[in-house]
């Protein structure tokens, strides 16, 4: 008998000691044939001093000038906090604005895209090579002839890099991929 089928035992003897207890025990639910409560007594209300008919006067001299409170906001959390110093108007000064980067090289994009890999392995079979890589929660197992992403033709594989093609490239762009 392997360990598994004794633990199977073990648990059904179990559940028939539980079920004969049960029958020689049975759980009887108490009931009673009145039930018996204490009155609940009136509490007073407390009374204003000396005028016991301010309760029910609405005093709406407090609504139209409401008592002033020493209260101040010291930060506003639902406003992103401001820079005082480009509050100031005295300091204020005008700037130039950027210049606006060169436009990137379909190189630079593509060697961007692939930054969001990771490699977490890789085997071989043969001449073949597969890499695992990772982005974000998708896998890929990519080899020699394989596409990614449907645009990147994968043209040559090294258990950490691959060389890659598109109809952007003039020429096959090396990407080392950093490991998870």
């Amino acid at each position: 008998m392997d360990r598994k089928q004794k633990l199977l035992v073990g648990l059904i003897a179990l559940l028939g000691l539980a079920l004969a207890y049960r029958l020689t025990h049975p759980f009887d639910q108490g009931t009673v044939d009145r039930l018996t409560y204490a009155r609940a007594t009136k509490v007073a209300a407390a009374q204003a001093e000396g005028d016991a008919s301010a309760q029910g006067v609405v005093r709406l001299d407090l609504l139209q000038s409401p008592p002033e409170v020493g209260v101040a906001v010291q930060r506003d959390l639902f406003r992103p906090p401001t820079d005082k110093r480009s509050v100031d108007t005295d300091e204020m000064q005008a700037t130039e604005p950027e210049p606006e980067p060169p436009p990137r090289t379909a190189r630079q994009m593509i060697e961007e895209h692939f930054e969001s890999f990771k490699i977490f392995g890789s085997y071989r079979r043969g001449e073949n090579i597969y890499l695992f890589l990772v982005r974000g929660k998708q896998v890929l197992i990519v080899t020699r002839g394989d596409r990614i992403d449907g645009k990147y033709g994968i043209t040559d594989l090294d258990e950490k890099s691959a060389t890659i093609t598109a109809q952007e490239l003039a020429t096959p762009l090396k990407i080392s991929f950093d490991e998870l």
